[in-house]
């Protein structure tokens, strides 16, 4: 249990520490300090901390502390720009990823992967408040993203998710959210699933095309094209 309680805390600081939380001074709290965030022991947050010291993203100094090294700093600047984009920025990209997330899904995706998409389209399907179906939302396409197996899909799609979190995107949907909007996102869900369970890549990313262009169409009252 300690072992997998240190793997999600060192996850959350690497998001973190991408994300540019601590890039004004450079410097990460103190352990016994996170500790105290996260509510574990010290040495559960040292074995967090030493796994990303392990991989560069971070230096550990004796009597000084730990800080960002100079890569992960140029990572989080980038981080930084990049949620400030437009709504309409983000609906472009994600035009161009999440179909072929969908594909590479339809194809990497194990057993396990389908029922956890198919648990998040069901809850979204049944939410009865608005707040808990955009969870539920959100929570269909991370598992889409998670089933391709590519770490670097994951991780953009993050950093997508930070964009989608900032007050101009949830602004903009909470004008356009209607009960039918939801149903009709649902039924979009469904034949995505359906694609991704019968293994077909170009059916998935067809029918995540559609999605996406569906919600741009809404958002901005932009004709689709198909």
């Amino acid at each position: 249990m300690p072992k997998a309680v240190a793997s999600t805390i060192e996850g959350s600081l690497r998001r973190r520490i991408a994300a540019g939380e601590w890039s004004s001074t450079g410097r990460l709290p103190a352990e016994r300090d996170l500790a105290v965030q996260y509510g574990v022991a010290r040495n559960t947050v040292r074995r967090a901390v030493e796994a990303i010291a392990h991989d560069g993203m971070i230096e550990r100094h004796v009597g000084r502390g730990t800080f960002v090294n100079g890569e992960a700093s140029e990572l989080a600047d980038i981080v930084q720009r990049v949620t400030g984009v437009s709504p309409a920025d983000l609906i472009a990209v994600r035009l161009i990823i999440e179909p072929q997330a969908a594909a590479l899904a339809a194809r990497n995706a194990s057993s396990a992967d389908l029922l956890a998409i198919a648990d998040a389209h069901h809850r979204g399907a049944e939410a009865h408040y608005n707040s808990e179906f955009e969870h539920w939302d959100s929570q269909f396409h991370s598992r889409i993203f998670a089933a391709t197996r590519n770490q670097l899909l994951v991780s953009m799609h993050d950093i997508l998710q930070v964009i989608r979190n900032r007050n101009a995107w949830i602004e903009l949907k909470r004008k356009t959210f209607s009960e039918d909007r939801r149903r009709e996102y649902c039924a979009h869900h469904a034949q995505v699933f359906s694609a991704l369970e019968n293994r077909d890549a170009d059916g998935a990313a067809q029918a995540m095309r559609l999605h996406i262009e569906a919600i741009e169409t809404t958002l901005f009252r932009r004709p689709s094209f198909s």
